[in-house]
């Protein structure tokens, strides 16, 4: 129980808040310039994802690394970056064959332009939304992993402090000897 309670009270609970909020944020960057763009036939479906997609992967990036998970200075080409542009481009490319199988199917089904945008929007919506966990999992333990962020060092220092600060003092007078 002890063991769960610290786990809960840890970094990991906040970064994962951190970054389910700097994901929202994200996917509604990304879900209005979709629909602005493809609503208004600015875009064809695939070429509205992409623009969307690039707007929020910019602002995930920004907020995933400064915020969730609180890394500062350079950002390590081989280690942070390249693996994180390659998940992002992996998520590019599903969004991008399912909005536009969405918007093929969309216009077999709906007759009008509403309802196959909504429809559109949806799928692109729920391709985001599965992609959410791995890409935490993936982010935490590969991206930034290692790259020192304050909170966890400052978790891990109140453990491993907590342990060494012990005194004869904390003991319970009526266990000493």
């Amino acid at each position: 129980m002890n063991r769960l309670r610290r786990l809960l009270r840890g970094a990991l609970p906040r970064i994962f808040g951190r970054y389910a909020i700097g994901s929202v944020v994200a996917g509604v960057v990304s879900e209005v310039t979709l629909l602005t763009v493809y609503g208004l036939g600015l875009l064809s479906a695939s070429m509205a994802s992409v623009v969307a997609w690039g707007l929020g992967a910019i602002v995930n990036y920004v907020l995933n690394r400064s915020w969730a998970w609180k890394v500062r200075g350079r950002p390590k080409p081989l280690r942070e970056l390249l693996p994180y542009w390659l998940t992002a481009v992996a998520g590019l490319a599903i969004a991008s064959w399912g909005t536009a199988a969405a918007d093929r199917i969309g216009h077999q089904i709906f007759t009008t332009d509403g309802p196959r945008v909504v429809f559109v929007g949806a799928v692109f919506l729920g391709i985001y939304g599965l992609l959410f966990v791995a890409k935490f999992f993936l982010f935490h333990y590969f991206v930034f992993a290692g790259t020192g962020s304050e909170e966890e060092r400052a978790d891990a220092g109140e453990e491993g402090e907590a342990g060494r600060r012990r005194s004869r003092s904390q003991v319970p007078t009526t266990t000493r000897e």
